[in-house]
Parts: structure tokens; sequence; C-alpha cells
């Protein structure tokens, strides 16, 4: 019988502190939310970006390009195009194989350039201090899509050719919003190259620059308790 009185009386007190209605004030009945809309949004953006792929098997590549992305909402985007140039440098392995070994492959790739479509998804934004001097505003996205990948095919007898590969990219960024309209994007993207001999998986690492704006005016998105304060003022400054 003690037992029971005292599995009730535990389960009565977690009761209370869980109900609101005995554990909360009734002034204090209205939530307050800390979490603002996001600013700095708009629908166009286009993109300059440089990056870095360490990981072909005979060359340096450092792509250059240039591309397009509408952002349907603070949530949801499609980078529509994206284009990139490769500049590329010849690895040390190559040239050991052919100076040391006397080897020399048969058949390797260089890549040329690249072209992808990406869906985006923005589940991430924050804000941070910047040396206590000023907010930096960012969000942080996931990338999928696919395209194209075009290789300068080489042989060892000195013949080259063309092949162009489909594409599929993965990856994450971040974009920090540097003013209402430039922003600078970090990126981590993983290539998934179908070549005809082979599937290949290629890191990519890039920094991009983007300018951001409307075609059309927008809307002020504004808090509806601002516009009640705004009223107000105006409607008392009236009758002044």
């Amino acid at each position: 019988m003690c037992k029971k009185t005292t599995v009730g009386i535990f389960l009565l007190f977690m009761i209370m502190l869980s109900s609101p209605g005995l554990c909360k004030d009734s002034k204090d009945d209205e939530k307050v939310f800390a979490i603002q809309e996001r600013v700095f949004h708009k629908y166009h953006e286009i993109g300059l970006s440089v990056g870095y792929i360490p990981d072909e098997d005979f060359f340096n590549a450092y792509p250059v390009g240039i591309g397009y992305t509408y952002h349907f909402n603070h949530y949801l985007a499609w980078e529509v195009i994206r284009g990139q140039y490769m500049f590329t440098q010849e690895k040390d392995i190559k040239g050991k194989l052919e100076n040391e070994f006397g080897v020399t492959p048969e058949v390797f790739l260089e890549p040329k350039y690249m072209v992808h479509s990406n869906l985006i998804l923005k589940p991430l934004y924050g804000k941070e201090a910047l040396w206590n001097k000023g907010i930096i505003n960012h969000e942080s996205y996931l990338i999928i899509g696919g395209g194209m990948i075009a290789y300068e095919k080489k042989y060892s007898n000195g013949e080259t050719d063309a092949e162009s590969d489909p594409s599929i990219c993965v990856g994450a960024g971040t974009r920090y919003f540097l003013n209402k309209n430039l922003c600078m994007t970090l990126e981590i993207r993983d290539l998934i190259n179908m070549k005809k001999d082979n599937t290949e998986n290629n890191i990519y690492l890039g920094v991009g620059l983007s300018l951001q704006f409307d075609l059309l005016p927008r809307k002020n998105e504004q808090d509806e308790t601002v516009e009640k304060l705004r009223g107000y003022l105006e409607e008392k400054k009236d009758n002044e």
C-alpha cells in the first residue's frame, strides 16, 4: 500500500510539472519565438567559382566556371546550369613512370570541362558575430544533381581523342552573405564520373562569389508587430 501511495504521489507530481495549466501563469500563455525570417533572399543568382580536384590520376585539375541559380524560396533552389573549364597541371607520377621506369600508360584522360545542373536544399540558416564588430548571415545547403564531363583522351603513340561521360554530383556548401546582393560560397562536391572503362569518384573543393538580384521589385516582408507599431505612431502623429 505504501508503494502504491508513493508511486501515485510521484505520478501526480510529474503531471503537475508537465501541465502548462498548473505550472505556468496565465500571463505567459503567449509563446515567444527567437527564430527570425531569413534576410537577403533574392530569386536570381549568378556566380563565379574556382576550385581544385586533387585526386585525378595524372593531373591536378583547377576548375573555373560560371553558373546561374534560381531560388524558389528560403529552402529550395535550382542550380539551372554550372559550367566549368579545367586548367590542368601534370602530376609527377606520370613523369616518374616515364623517366624512371620507362613505362608510359597506354591511354590516360585529361579533364577539359564539365557541365552540371543541381537541386539545392537549404535547411540551415544562422548568424555569426565577426570579431564582435558586425554580424554575418549564412546558410548551409545540400547539393544533388547530374551532368557530363569531357576529357581529352591521350594515347601513348601520340594520338588523341575526345570522350564525354555522364557525371553525378552530390555535396554540401555554405553561403556567406557579404551584403544584400553579394555572397561568398564554400563547397565540397563528390563527382561520380561514369567513364567508359570504369566509374571514378573525384572530390571538388571550391570557393565562389555570387551576385543575387530580383528582376522585379519585391514586397518587403515585415513583422506584424512592427507594422502595428508603425501604424500606431502614424496615427498618433496625425492626432497631434
